[in-house]
């Protein structure tokens, strides 16, 4: 796969994630959008490019669920239908998620012009 390929590839993933709407609707305790984050189950490390309250747990309190999009990986994954090199796109409970908070976020949004299309 040539790298042109790789980004426009890339450049899809990212567009499909992110959201069209304000950001009234994210939670207000949920790490920021470009948040490096690893999924626990999935054991790769991905962005955060969405979040949004999920069920309630035993105790009242709203559980954010992230949308992470994961990177390519080496590592064997759950999801057998896809090989290791795809991009996966997954929710994932806020119990399931380990967000590198000592990162800076990375800018969606110029991330999405560098790969050359600007998001609306």
């Amino acid at each position: 796969m040539d790298e042109e390929s790789i980004i426009d590839k890339l450049k899809e993933a990212i567009d499909s994630i992110i959201p069209n709407r304000s950001d009234s609707f994210y939670p207000k305790e949920a790490v920021p959008k470009g948040t490096l984050a690893r999924s626990v189950p999935e054991d790769r490390l991905g962005v955060i490019t969405d979040a949004y309250y999920g069920d309630i747990d035993k105790t009242g309190k709203k559980i954010v669920v992230y949308t992470i999009m994961l990177f390519p990986d080496k590592n064997k994954t759950m999801y057998t239908t896809y090989s290791s090199d795809t991009i996966l796109v997954v929710n994932e409970y806020e119990y399931d998620v380990i967000s590198y908070l000592m990162l800076p976020p990375l800018d969606l949004v110029k991330l999405s012009k560098y790969l050359k299309e600007p998001i609306p």
